[in-house]
């Protein structure tokens, strides 16, 4: 039983209020080891236990009011020839009164004399000769959670059994073994955490990649037939100049809806969310780009779609995750559905604005959630598809939305079939475009214009098209040939591809204004213009032209910095 007196209960009592109100190892540390030294001790060492290698490692070592803690070497806490192992195999303090009765060792294979205990000499020289004790610190259940080194008490005399045994120092030693217990459970709980954030992210992205896969797959479809038709009409536009004019409304049209459908797919495949609105997604876009892409496979299955979206709002959950949680449940209603005859398939999707809140339900006419499974179905591992799958998706999809403020619940409908229902929580606004606002001026006549892509077909119709309006149009195929051309001749706008090779014309254009280029700056690119404009160097930049344009969207752009 530790003894104190009367005069160390607050002393004793402001420790324990202190150890509680930390979890930190640093804090912890100072806090016993100050108040060890103003017990009379000159030098005090205090080490944790690294349980896999028993290696102690110093937190902190004080000798006579000096740090000294970079000094102190590792100590293997089983080594049982010296005090501190013969310490943690009995399980407290080891009092050596008088060191020179110590072996000294000099190299890790010196024999030890039977009945002697013994110290390495670097240690024995760092005491100075000192008497001293050390031994384990103890956590709640009597496991060692480190190791203390005390010497020079009151100067150079020999430690009474009596301080080691009883009082406050044996009353900080407790608190501070079940400290170091807490801090070190703390430390495995959070990296636990962290292990787990990371185990959902990977499956996220798992479970991501296959939906992206399916969808890849379905866009592919539509590409291959929208190709059809452009190539079809160009073929038939080559017969003649009236057949080409008749041809061209059809190219234009078959190209716009490739470049919808790459934007849609860039959108799904995101992986960063929209700068600016890091925690809402508009429900009515991802709705809408979810089933054009899904429109082919559904077909294919003979599904037929309801859909009852016109209230769909932003609401709060990034786009990635939203994105995740509707095709997830999309692809599992169209899976439910194989067993149903072709003519009865259904997909009823609705989406109801409430008072702070959006609802969205995703019903199929299916055999339904068997019984067995509904209350464990978000859980991992748990699946009703074969195949090879291993049930993580709702899951995933669950702990998302639970991040984000947002709650998925499963049922049946009385009529048969899954119904899957997520509440939203309701956001205002909408999300950030690269549109710039138009003017009425009329075009600049002479105005010079640099053309940089690496594709020559690119710059070339750009020159083709402007020069005819009265623009003088330079064009460069890279970086390199943009840079120097910029830097002979005066240019009022810059059109700059992203994707350049060997240096993006991010760079480029970073580059041209720390060169002193005043004029205007527009980059053009084939990739989502939202990750482009949330790049620090798109600050450099006045707007994004995204790939494929119309000549009649060049010119608006052209038109509203050029006046």
């Amino acid at each position: 039983m530790v003894v104190v007196g009367e005069g160390s209960f607050e002393l004793l009592a402001r420790l324990t209020a202190r150890l509680a109100s930390t979890a930190k190892l640093g804090e912890i540390t100072d806090a016993v080891l100050g108040e060890i030294v103003n017990l009379g001790f000159g030098a005090a060492w205090l080490a944790r236990l690294d349980e896999k290698t028993g290696n102690l490692i110093t937190l902190k070592e004080v000798i006579d009011g000096v740090d000294t803690t970079h000094e102190m070497p590792k100590i293997f806490m089983l080594d049982m020839r010296q005090p501190i192992g013969r310490g943690f195999r009995e399980r407290r303090m080891i009092n050596i009164v008088d060191p020179d009765s110590l072996h000294i060792l000099d190299g890790d294979d010196d024999t030890v004399p039977p009945d002697q205990l013994a110290l390495p000499r670097v240690i024995y020289e760092h005491l100075r000769g000192h008497p001293f004790a050390c031994g384990p610190v103890l956590g709640s259940r009597g496991q060692p959670v480190g190791a203390v080194g005390l010497s020079s008490y009151h100067g150079k005399q020999p430690i009474p059994e009596e301080v080691l045994l009883h009082g406050l120092l044996r009353a900080f030693m407790d608190h501070l073994g079940i400290a170091m217990e807490r801090a070190a459970q703390i430390a495995r709980l959070e990296q636990l955490n962290s292990d787990l954030v990371r185990a959902q992210e990977a499956i996220a992205r798992d479970a991501r990649i296959k939906a992206v896969g399916e969808l890849a797959a379905a866009v592919a479809h539509d590409l291959n037939n929208l190709c059809g038709v452009a190539l079809l009409a160009a073929n038939v536009g080559a017969r003649s100049a009236p057949a080409a004019l008749d041809s061209l409304p059809r190219i234009e049209r078959a190209v716009r809806s490739i470049g919808d459908l790459v934007s849609r797919l860039q959108r799904v495949s995101r992986h960063e969310v929209d700068a600016g609105y890091a925690d809402t997604a508009s429900l009515g876009e991802i709705l809408d780009d979810t089933f054009v892409m899904l429109r082919p496979v559904l077909l294919e299955h003979e599904i037929a779609v309801e859909t009852d979206i016109a209230e769909a709002p932003r609401v709060h959950c990034d786009s990635v995750v939203l994105h995740q949680v509707i095709l997830n449940l999309v692809l599992n209603a169209r899976d439910a559905l194989v067993t149903v005859p072709a003519a009865r398939r259904a997909i009823r999707v609705r989406v109801r604005s409430e008072a702070d809140s959006v609802r969205l339900t995703v019903a199929d006419n299916g055999p339904g959630i068997a019984e067995q499974v509904r209350e464990q179905l978000f859980e991992p591992f748990v699946t009703t598809k074969s195949g090879g799958h291993v049930g993580l998706g709702l899951a995933a999809a669950r702990a998302s939305l639970k991040h984000m403020g947002a709650e998925i619940t499963a049922g049946n409908a009385p009529g048969g079939g899954a119904v899957f229902e997520v509440v939203f929580r309701a956001a205002a606004g909408s999300a950030p475009t690269a549109e710039i606002a138009p003017t009425d001026a009329d075009d600049r006549q002479g105005a010079r214009i640099l053309a940089v892509d690496d594709d020559p077909d690119i710059v070339e119709v750009v020159r083709i098209f402007l020069e005819p309006l009265g623009y003088q149009v330079a064009i460069a195929s890279d970086a390199e040939k943009a840079l120097s051309v910029a830097a002979e001749e005066p240019f009022d706008l810059i059109l700059c591809d992203v994707g350049l090779p060997k240096r993006s014309g991010l760079d480029v254009c970073q580059a041209l204004r720390e060169r002193g280029y005043v004029g205007k700056l527009v980059l053009m690119t084939g990739w989502d213009a939202r990750t482009v404009l949330a790049d620090k160097r798109a600050r450099s930049c006045d707007t994004v032209l995204k790939k494929p344009f119309l000549g009649t969207e060049l010119l608006h752009v052209v038109r509203s910095l050029v006046v």
